[in-house]
Order: structure tokens, then sequence, then C-alpha cells
């Protein structure tokens, strides 16, 4: 390990002040003074600014910029990005307190201590002077890249995708526990609406209930599931996943519901057919509409990310490898059912991994922490990738 003690202090230091800055994701703050990303975006952007890269913010919502730092060269042999989401999960329920940062039994504490401003701050420890000066004499153009509302549907890394944003590789960072993910789920979210006739409730006869309808529909949908699940299975990731995850329906317990709706939670993987989800799904309840179950029906994207997948031998994902054997650290990949960032960023990158110290099962806890050994060795590990892209890019390999 090449940190010493002061150094280690400054990536305490580091993540302490990250943890201090409120940056709640404004859908999950209860109030202006923790909601939203500008405080944390300015501040990531001040701290890019002193080490040397070219920073603008691109602000598509109102108080809510991403920020996009550049430092190299204008005409790159190769381009890295590196990127963190800056909002976090909501406070509500949490057993710590959530700004203070505190320090103890080898923890740090404090929400987003863990997910994601640990990882984020391994990876700003690691761009020190000795990194950006290879990076830069191997021609190697570096993005760093801090994006709203991920814990509300990708919304900033869509919006960096959108405004062109491109890159030979992406590290995502996330807390993966120092294991390489190479390959995760996509989410297909919509919505399914199912019409009935109202009726009173002594005479349900003469009503056509939704509910009752929305239960045949159910069944068909987990019907298509299992059928897709028996066609297909990523040995990474497994099979196609289905979750009801919210059920409205009916006004008054003596009422015949005229109307229920559901919300649905896919994980697709890598080649799914998502239209063909939805027309397969559709003629299923238009059967299920002509044998009179309900009267009506539609079906409502609510949300769709990609999946991804990145060879796991690939020279993105073996210099990953590499640093983490020099780290002393098992060069373990794998691929998760969650989703992040890295599904954008993958319409636009050769390579993506996640990756980044910390435990994805401390996420979203009400005692959030990121144990501070875990987060030294991922700084480690990011500066020695970057040190070993270097490398291959002046040898003249990918």
């Amino acid at each position: 390990m090449r940190h010493t003690k002061s150094m280690d202090n400054e990536l305490t230091e580091l993540l302490q002040a990250l943890v201090s800055i409120p940056s709640v994701n404004p859908a999950l703050a209860d109030d202006d003074a923790t909601g939203g990303e500008a405080r944390l975006a300015d501040f990531l952007a001040d701290d890019l600014r002193e080490r040397g890269f070219r920073v603008e913010m691109l602000e598509l919502i109102s108080g809510r910029p991403n920020v996009i730092a550049r430092f190299g060269p204008a005409h790159p042999k190769r381009v890295i990005m590196i990127e963190a989401h800056t909002d976090t999960q909501g406070i509500h329920g949490m057993t710590v307190p959530p700004f203070d940062a505190e320090l103890r039994d080898g923890r740090l504490y404090g929400r987003g201590a863990c997910d994601t401003k640990g990882p984020m701050a391994a990876a700003l420890h690691a761009l020190d002077a000795d990194v950006l000066a290879q990076l830069l004499d191997a021609g190697i153009e570096l993005i760093f890249a801090g994006a709203i509302g991920e814990e509300r549907g990708n919304i900033g890394a869509e919006q960096l995708v959108d405004a062109g944003i491109t890159c030979d590789e992406a590290l995502v960072l996330e807390p993966t526990g120092l294991q390489i993910v190479h390959a995760h789920k996509g989410t297909f979210w919509f919505e399914i609406e199912i019409r009935g006739t109202a009726g009173h409730g002594s005479q349900p006869e003469k009503g056509v209930s939704a509910i009752h309808g929305m239960m045949k529909a159910i069944e068909a949908l987990m019907l298509q599931t299992a059928e897709d699940q028996a066609k297909k299975n990523n040995p990474l990731l497994g099979k196609t996943t289905t979750n009801i995850g919210v059920i409205r329906g009916g006004s008054s317990i003596n009422i015949v519901p005229d109307r229920c709706v559901v919300e649905v939670d896919c994980r697709t993987l890598p080649g799914d057919d998502t239209r063909g989800i939805f027309d397969r799904f559709r003629a299923r309840l238009s059967a299920l509409q002509q044998a009179g179950h309900f009267t009506g029906f539609d079906i409502r994207l609510i949300k769709e990310t990609p999946p991804y997948e990145t060879a796991a031998e690939s020279p993105m994902i073996a210099r990953l490898k590499t640093a983490l054997a020099e780290s002393g650290v098992a060069p373990v990949s794998c691929g998760v059912g969650w989703y992040s960032d890295a599904g954008p960023f993958s319409r636009v990158a050769n390579a993506v991994a996640v990756f980044g110290p910390g435990s994805i099962a401390q996420a979203h806890t009400a005692d959030e922490f990121i144990e501070l050994s875990s987060l030294e060795i991922g700084a480690e590990i990011i500066r020695r990738y970057l040190l070993k892209t270097a490398e291959d890019v002046k040898a003249g390999g990918r």
C-alpha cells in the first residue's frame, strides 16, 4: 500500500466534507435545507478545478446541476470517464446523525457515506498530481462526472448521455465491496390499468369488478414471465423477473370497483425485447377483455433503463483485476440484479464497469457507514487502474 497515515487522513477528511453536505434526492427530502444536489455539485466542481480540470455545469432541471469536468488533451488517444451520482436517499428513520460524518470504530457514519460519497471520495483521492501527469503524458482525457437523480431513475446520467457525452471506458462508482460489477440487469417499469363497471356492493353481479379483472391480468403477467424465464437464463444475471410493487383500486367497501391500477417492476437481461414484452402482454389482456373479465385496459411505460454487460475478458476489466491483485484484493468480477447509472452510459461507452469501496448492504440503511479500510483500499485500486491504463495506452495497447 502506498498510503501514508497523513494521506489516509486526507481521504477521511475529504469524505467527512462530502457527507456533511446534504444532497438528498429532492423527491425524498423534507425541505430545501437537505434536498437537492446543488451544494455538493458546487463542492465537487471547486475541488476538480483546483486539480486542473475544466469544469462545466449541465443544469436542465433548475437547481440540480450535473458536473462535467475534463482533464487532458483536446484530441485524446482515449477517453476515460469516472462517474458518481450526487444524490442520496432520504434520512427518515436514521439512527445516526445523517450529516455529522461521525468516526467510530474504524467506520465513518452518515447518509451517503457508503452510497455513494465513499466511492466518490476514493476516486477523487486517487487523482493526485502523479496520476494526472501520467494520464496526460499518455494522451488520455479523463472525465469526472457528477450526475443528479440516480436514486429516482438515473435522471442525470440520461441527461449527460442525451447531451452527447461519450467515452471509451466508463467507471461508475457504487459500493460493490471492491468487486468488479461488469454486468447488471435493466429496469422496465410500467403501469397496468384495468377498467370495469361500478355497481352496488349488494349486487356485484350487476357490475364488472376491476379488481377481479386485475387478478386475471396479474395471473396472465406472471404466466408470461414464467414462459420467458423458461426460455432464457443469463449465466451472470439469471432470469428476467417481475414484481408487482403497487396496487390501487376501489373507492368504498360497498361499491363494485370500476378501476384498478398496478405498477410493475420488470428486471431485464441483455438482449431482452421490451417492446415484445409489451405486445405479447397486450394480446393477453385483449383476450381477457373479450372474455368479459373487464371492460377496458391501458398499459403505460413508467421508466426503462437498459441492462449492460462488458465481457469479463475485456481489457478494461483485465486492468481492474490487475489493480485489485496488486492491492492485495481478490480480483472478483460478477453480475448483479440491481441497476445503476452504468445502464445509460453503456449506450455511449465501449466498456463499462461498476466499482467502489463499501458494501451495497449498507446503502440506504438507518445507520449507513463505510469501513475506512475499504475506503483506503478502494482509492488505491482506482489509482492503480488509472496508472495501468496510462501504461497500456503508451504501449499502444487497449
